[in-house]
């Protein structure tokens, strides 16, 4: 299979795991080599790998693998459980379409779609900071046009803590929204705006916020929207 180069060695021994009610209908196996788990496998109903990743006493360690019907979707390299390397990302056609490059665990992770039934555009979908392999600060869900988030969220160390924003299809805030996170804790508006006077990890609430139309740092803004067929950087407008 192109672009696959498996981190798991040859030869292990897969055993099957305990199915859930979230993993059905997918099989999940623990590969087995002289009695160690060295790497867990994901199949679909038909039997097609669609996720892998290596492990060395119980971290991940190589490169983690998901697939779209048998090619390729992504690879992210991974050291000692943090990722660490470039990882790449192809379309359902092949064409790559995006990478990121992390170090121990740190860095900018990034998720593009590529538009098939229409522009033929690939966009950037997803970014959030990592750091030592948590969430660690703003988590955007974009729509195509890279200028309007369909979904925004803060976190400390894994935790959420900020301001959760969702919007409809029709770029309106959806019932329930914004909610307000402090380490973890769901508040009241009243109580985050209290505690944002004095914790500076805590974003600060504005009422132009609750629209979707966003201006993104530079680290993310240069990612955004550019033609599929173009082989120049991505625009940094």
């Amino acid at each position: 299979m192109k672009h696959y180069r498996s981190s798991i060695p040859r030869g292990v021994k897969e055993r099957g795991v305990k199915k859930t009610a979230v993993s059905w209908p997918m099989r999940t196996v623990d590969c087995l080599l002289n009695g160690k788990v060295v790497g867990r496998r994901v199949y679909d109903k038909d039997g097609r790998l669609q996720y892998e990743v290596p492990l060395k006493e119980g971290k991940t360690h190589g490169i983690i693998y998901t697939f779209h019907d048998e090619s390729v979707d992504s690879r992210e390299p991974f050291r000692n459980g943090l990722a660490h390397g470039t990882a790449k990302q192809w379309a359902v056609d092949g064409e790559l379409i995006g990478t990121y490059t992390m170090k121990n665990g740190t860095g900018l992770d990034l998720w593009r779609c590529k538009n098939n039934w229409g522009t033929g555009r690939v966009y950037l979908a997803e970014a959030r900071y990592i750091k030592r392999g948590m969430w660690h600060g703003f988590e955007w869900w974009l729509d195509e046009s890279q200028k309007r988030v369909e979904s925004e969220r803060h976190f400390w160390d894994n935790d959420p803590h900020g301001i959760e924003r969702e919007w409809s299809s029709k770029y309106r805030l959806k019932r329930g929204f914004p909610r307000y996170w402090i380490h973890g804790k769901r508040v009241t508006k009243r109580q985050y705006l209290r505690a944002a006077l004095t914790d500076s990890t805590l974003p600060l609430f504005r009422e132009k916020d609750n629209r979707p139309q966003r201006e993104f740092p530079e680290e993310v803004r240069i990612h955004c929207i550019y033609p599929a067929s173009s082989k120049r950087k991505p625009s940094a407008k």
